[in-house]
C-alpha cells in the first residue's frame, strides 16, 4: 500500500523540468543547453518573455501562492520583476494599438496559468482515487458480511470517499488556485500597460472577487460553487483589461 501511494504521489507530482542554461564561450558565442555549461564559459541572465504580438499570449512568470490566504505576498525575484515589466510595456503598446485580443488573451493565459501550472493540473485525479479507494475499502470489509449488509457498506463507504474526495479537492487544487489567481492577478492590475492603477469601481469589483473566490475555496463549500466564481471572475478581468 505505501509503495502505490508512492507511485501515486510521484504520478501526480511529475517528472522533474530540466534547467536550461544560457551562457557564452570564451569564442564568444551564445549557447542555450540543458547541461551546466564548461568552467571557462560565463552564464547569462535567462532572456525576458517574448513580446506580446497580435494573437499571442505574454506569459510572466507566475507567482506561486503563499502559505495561507491572507498572508504576506512574496517578493518578486529579479526574473519576475523584469518578466512583469516586460508585459507592462507591450500591454502599453497593444493598448496605443488598439489591439483588444492581445488585451484579452493576456488577461485569460495568465488566468489559465495560476489555475493549472506548477502540476495543479493532475489535481482533479484525487477525488476519483478517494472514491476507488474507500470503494474497494467497503468492499473488502463487506466481504465478511450477511449479503443484505453488502450493499449499504459499500454504499457508505463511496459516499464517504465522496466527503473525503471533496475535502482533498478543496485543500489541494481550489485553496493553491484561489492564492494564485489573486497573487497574480493584483500584479497585472499594476501591470496593465497604462501606467496607473485601474479606476475605484474596478478595483473594488475585483477585490469583491477575489474575496468570492476565497470562500468559495473553503472546504464546506458546494464543489460547484469555486468554478463558477472563476468564470465571473474572468468576465471582470476581461472588463478591467479592456477598460481600465
Amino acid at each position: 500500500m505505501m509503495a502505490v501511494a508512492g507511485l501515486l504521489v510521484l504520478a501526480l507530482l511529475g517528472p522533474p523540468q530540466p534547467r536550461t542554461y544560457y551562457w557564452r564561450d570564451p569564442a564568444g558565442q551564445t549557447h542555450i543547453t540543458n547541461t551546466p555549461p564548461p568552467s571557462d564559459a560565463e552564464l547569462l541572465d535567462s532572456p525576458p518573455p517574448p513580446a506580446v504580438e497580435p494573437g499571442k499570449t505574454g506569459r510572466p512568470e507566475v507567482v506561486r501562492q503563499s502559505a495561507g490566504l491572507g498572508g504576506k505576498r512574496q517578493a518578486l525575484s529579479p526574473g519576475q520583476r523584469q518578466a512583469w515589466e516586460a508585459l507592462d510595456q507591450r500591454l502599453a503598446k497593444a493598448r496605443a494599438e488598439g489591439d483588444r485580443h492581445t488585451l484579452e488573451a493576456v488577461s485569460n493565459s495568465l488566468i489559465q496559468d495560476c489555475l493549472w501550472g506548477s502540476g495543479l493540473w493532475a489535481m482533479p485525479v484525487l477525488p476519483f482515487l478517494s472514491v476507488t479507494l474507500m470503494g474497494f475499502l467497503g468492499w473488502w470489509l463487506a466481504l465478511g458480511l450477511r449479503p443484505g449488509s453488502r450493499i449499504p457498506m459499500v454504499a457508505g463507504f463511496l459516499l464517504l470517499g465522496l466527503a473525503f474526495g471533496h475535502l482533498l479537492l478543496n485543500a489541494f487544487l481550489y485553496h493553491p488556485q484561489a492564492l494564485r489567481l489573486r497573487q497574480n492577478l493584483e500584479l497585472l492590475e499594476q501591470h496593465m500597460g497604462t501606467g496607473k492603477a485601474p479606476r475605484l469601481e474596478h478595483r473594488a469589483l475585483l477585490q469583491l472577487r477575489y474575496r468570492a473566490l476565497e470562500q468559495a475555496a473553503e472546504p464546506f463549500q458546494s464543489p460547484w460553487r469555486f468554478p463558477g466564481e472563476v468564470k465571473t471572475l474572468r468576465e471582470a478581468m476581461r472588463q478591467v483589461m479592456v477598460e481600465p
